[in-house]
């Protein structure tokens, strides 16, 4: 099993800057930290080619994007089915993420909708993807602790 990549104090500072304030800039991070601007950029530049800092993308909110409700759907899988599955369950626009899990279903996809109109044609979708058997679906009602991570930074 591969081992997490060894963080020292300037890292998990660095990293905490970045992930309260990403847009204010590598100059804005340096000031903040008190290190020079090219020590700030080549730190993240090492967190970014070692894949500690995965993505500078902004995240969307897709109930403003008219898409307020979301739904975890579990599904079982045929056998052998699993990259077909995962390819026709990438078409479906309204399938934000795919994760394989270990349990009782294969997959647990989180989708979101316009309507409960719509999220049954979402259903609909994934139901008649090929490789799909059984499904459970559970309605989001309202996300409690949102995507994180910093706190895996430690002290």
């Amino acid at each position: 099993m591969e081992h997490a990549p060894q963080l020292d104090d300037t890292d998990r500072r660095l990293l905490r800057v970045v992930m309260a304030d990403p847009r204010v800039g590598v100059r804005e991070f340096s000031r903040r930290l008190g290190v020079a601007r090219g020590t700030a950029q080549a730190r993240l530049d090492k967190l970014e080619a070692r894949g500690v800092l995965a993505s500078w993308a902004p995240r969307l909110d897709p109930a403003a994007l008219g898409y307020p409700l979301g739904a975890l759907v579990h599904i079982q899988l045929a056998q052998a089915e699993l990259e077909a599955t995962c390819a026709g369950l990438a078409e479906v626009r309204e399938v934000l993420e795919v994760m394989s899990v270990a349990g009782e279903f294969d997959l647990v996809c989180r989708v979101v909708a316009r309507d409960h109109a719509h999220l049954e044609e979402v259903f609909s979708a994934i139901i008649s993807t090929p490789g799909v058997l059984r499904t459970r679906t559970e309605v989001i009602l309202r996300q409690r602790v949102g995507p994180r991570a910093t706190q895996l930074l430690g002290d």
